[in-house]
């Protein structure tokens, strides 16, 4: 049995599906992030020992060195570079358009400025999605995601710079004390 889907809508839902996507890459990326902080919200840092540089330390002496985790690992971020979508559908006729419910039923407000406005009745294409491809599967889909490197925003690269300028000697002592 055919199944009629408006094209608008049909490229409507895809264009969601893409949004959707590159907002779930943004939210994994935030939980990444959230691991370098503890349940304070403090960020976890490693402590090293080092030979201290201190001008009157001897051989003994040793310095604590404290250097937050974040700025010491490469943070890749992702984005959505492009999405090709292809399928396998059959032109159907053109309709009028039925008017949106939601404008009927929506309470009376001023159009915003940057709103498009619809001038007469416009026509639809329905398309059947359920045709056969040419390799004999219903309703084929061939989806293809590129995803790229993204520079960190603003906020993150002040932040990874803000704490790695807190890193640094917090104690020199001697190893025989």
């Amino acid at each position: 049995m055919p199944t009629q889907t408006p094209l608008p809508g049909l490229i409507e839902a895809m264009a969601g599906a893409v949004i959707d996507a590159q907002e779930r890459v943004e939210k994994r990326q935030l939980a990444y992030l959230g691991e370098y902080f503890d349940e304070d919200n403090r960020p976890k840092s490693i402590v090293i020992r080092m030979p201290s540089m201190h001008p009157d330390a001897t051989e003994e002496h040793e310095d604590l060195y404290r250097a937050p985790l974040l700025p010491l690992v490469s943070t890749n971020f992702l984005r959505i570079k492009d999405v090709e979508i292809s399928f396998d559908a059959d032109l159907s006729g053109l309709l009028e358009e039925i008017p949106d419910s939601t404008e009927e039923d929506a309470p009376a407000t001023k159009p915003r400025p940057w709103g498009r406005r619809r001038e007469g009745k416009s026509r639809v294409l329905q398309v059947d999605t359920s045709v056969k491809s040419g390799k004999g599967k219903s309703g084929a889909v061939h989806v293809v995601l590129r995803v790229e490197a993204a520079e960190p925003s603003e906020g993150a690269a002040r932040l990874m710079n803000h704490l790695a300028q807190t890193q640094g000697v917090f104690r020199t002592f001697r190893t025989d004390e």
